[in-house]
């Protein structure tokens, strides 16, 4: 029988000397951590992320960074050791409250979480449930090998977008104007993107080169 919501598997994590599944976690952890900074709207189990205007907010982003820093630290105590991760030292300074560059990286983090939230319920698999913890743990599992990847992202989101208006106004006789205009859009979307993988290649002098490259 086909499932639309596809199969979720689940993971327990020992936070607080307790063993919590995180299956059925998501509105304990949003009420917990969410909604001190999102009063409004803050469950993500059954936010509506389809809705651009329902994206992770900075100050969501940074309240899971901070939860996902604590389980990082050696001393705490995890029945899931987030600390045997790959390039663990440059996630740790990635995520760490004290960075020069917290700001910038809490911005990128949301848009990270953004992204990865195509694993939950938006769309027809779903293996997160929306958790935010799961959500993050893809989107640092991507990091880990490359702190870049996604200013890259946009970067190839942007020149994809462009790639594909050009072939439309290639194909098409007539009607051309309209695909110029998104064209013209789409190309200070990429210098935006660019600009902002610029940025990142700068801010990046408090996190340490990765130990681990490739696979």
């Amino acid at each position: 029988m086909r499932t639309k919501s596809g199969a979720y598997q689940n993971v327990f994590i020992k936070r607080e000397d307790q063993m919590v599944s995180l299956k059925n976690d998501v509105t304990d952890f949003c009420e917990k951590y969410i909604k001190p900074v999102h009063p409004e709207n803050w469950d993500w189990s059954v936010r509506d992320f389809e809705d651009p205007a329902n994206d992770p907010t900075i100050a969501e982003a940074t309240a899971i960074a901070n939860v996902v820093y604590k389980d990082l630290l050696e001393s705490k105590d995890t029945d899931v050791d987030l600390s045997t991760m790959n390039n663990v030292h440059a996630i740790q300074a990635y995520l760490n409250p004290d960075s020069r560059h917290r700001a910038f990286n809490m911005e990128e983090f949301a848009f990270a979480l953004k992204v990865e939230l195509e694993h939950g319920k938006v769309k027809d698999v779903n293996v997160t449930n929306n958790h935010p913890f799961l959500t993050a743990m893809i989107a640092l599992a991507h990091m880990t090998e490359s702190l870049t990847y996604y200013k890259r992202l946009k970067v190839m989101e942007a020149e994809g977008e462009i790639f594909e208006i050009v072939r439309k106004i290639e194909s098409a006789d007539t009607g051309n104007e309209e695909w110029y205009k998104e064209l013209g859009k789409a190309e200070i979307e990429l210098q935006r993107a660019r600009a902002g993988l610029a940025e990142r290649l700068i801010k990046m002098d408090d996190i340490p080169a990765l130990k681990i490259i490739g696979d």
